[in-house]
């Protein structure tokens, strides 16, 4: 068996499409190809070909992460495919590597993916470094401590993208984690239901307050549970799919729009870790709270990824720190870190290293999830000089926790 990996043709959509629909939903739609080649371009998808079918592939799709009002190009992997039959043969391993070579060459220092194979994706350099809330709740049994403030809410369509991206950007700039909305995104990813067969629009609500400004809004579908309450009928439930509010007025605006959905049996809503909306209910044990994963992070290109990420810390540093990094053969040596009010930036060095980490426990050093301490204190980092995780955990130091409210 001789495989070829390249990037794929336009003619080759459809039989991309058809591997991945059947691998991820057991289906395969003629439109699909179609629609594959609407919203993706071919050399962002890598694939493995037998005999010239498609029988593995790896799509990186180039976008950015905001971090503290800086902008870092930023690659999604999604999705990662393999048919049954060519799984455990390396052709995944080979795709990623070649990804990642793809990532530095265009200037996409740091990754991201979605996946619950969490230990597959370790071996390739991604790790946990995101993570939010997941709230549950029957929407009849909730009530909040304060009253809905004056002000409106109104519908909206996949053509308000402007509107919604304007209130986004003003709330997810300053903060750590959001991407980047471009207007396919906005309408293909945010707005509608990419797995639905028919991709139909998701339910929009803007909220503006008394002088006609919007403020916030909330987009979200009702979907089945799976389950029959006691009288047989299929219960629904609401899965908050994007909720943004810019002031207190907007935050309980939406969730009183929210609230009306008392028919549906649960609400479901990953929040931002500080989000304080149990403080805000009346008896806070309706709310079920579970941890909800964020997306796994790889930095792809040490040097690139610290020259792009903003400094917060309280006074400059310098460390030395040593990264092991099996697939991606740049990022390995000794690193002389230097952090200030100027940024951050990276250079080998010859020097004996402070600390020592594999690519991986660097991610989620670099989002800010996770401090060098801490990880010291579990055996992630091996430390040679104890003052350096000072220094490390001050220049990774974040104003706010890593979250994204977007999938991929």
């Amino acid at each position: 068996m001789s495989i070829e990996y390249r990037h794929i043709k336009d003619s080759e959509f459809d039989a991309l499409a058809s591997l991945e629909t059947v691998a991820f939903y057991g289906r395969s739609n003629p439109e699909d190809g179609k629609y594959l080649r609407k919203v993706t371009k071919p050399e962002w998808t890598l694939a493995a070909f037998d005999e010239g079918k498609p029988v593995a592939s790896v799509r990186s799709i180039p976008s950015a992460r905001l971090m503290h009002g800086t902008q870092t190009p930023f690659a999604l992997i999604s999705p990662v495919t393999c048919q049954a039959a060519y799984r455990r043969q390396g052709h995944v391993a080979e795709l990623l590597r070649q990804s990642l070579e793809l990532m530095k060459e265009r200037g996409q220092p740091i990754s991201g993916l979605y996946t619950p194979h969490d230990a597959l994706y370790r071996r390739y350099g991604w790790e946990r470094a995101e993570e939010k809330r997941r709230l549950n709740f029957d929407p009849a049994q909730l009530a909040f401590r304060t009253a809905a403030p004056p002000g409106k809410t109104r519908p909206a369509t996949q053509d308000d993208w402007k509107t919604l991206d304007a209130i986004y950007r003003e709330r997810v700039d300053p903060l750590n984690g959001a991407l980047v909305r471009e207007e396919d995104w906005w309408r293909l990813a945010v707005m509608a239901d990419w797995t639905d067969k028919e991709r139909r629009a998701r339910d929009i609500v803007v909220w503006a307050n008394e002088s006609g400004e919007d403020r916030g809004y909330v987009v979200y579908q009702n979907r089945p549970t799976g389950k029959r309450a006691t009288d047989g009928w299929a219960q629904q439930e609401i899965w908050v799919r994007d909720f943004v509010a810019l002031d207190a007025g907007a935050y309980r605006g939406l969730w009183q729009h929210v609230l009306t959905h008392d028919l549906a049996s649960n609400v479901v809503y990953e929040s931002h870790p500080d989000d304080p909306f149990v403080d805000l209910c009346e008896d806070p044990f309706v709310v079920t709270v579970n941890r909800g994963e964020g997306p796994m992070i790889r930095i792809a290109d040490v040097e690139g990824a610290i020259a792009s990420r903003p400094y917060v810390g309280g006074s400059s540093a310098s460390f030395t720190m040593r990264i092991s990094d099996g697939n991606a053969p740049w990022n390995e040596g000794v690193w002389r870190v230097e952090a200030g009010e100027g940024g951050m930036r990276a250079q080998k060095t010859d020097a004996a290293p402070d600390v020592e980490m594999s690519v991986n426990f660097l991610a989620p050093l670099y989002t800010g999830l996770r401090t060098a301490e801490t990880l010291a204190a579990v055996g992630m980092i091996t430390v040679h000089r104890a003052e350096a995780l000072t220094e490390i955990t001050n220049a990774f130091a974040v104003a706010d926790p890593p979250y994204t409210q977007d999938y991929y």
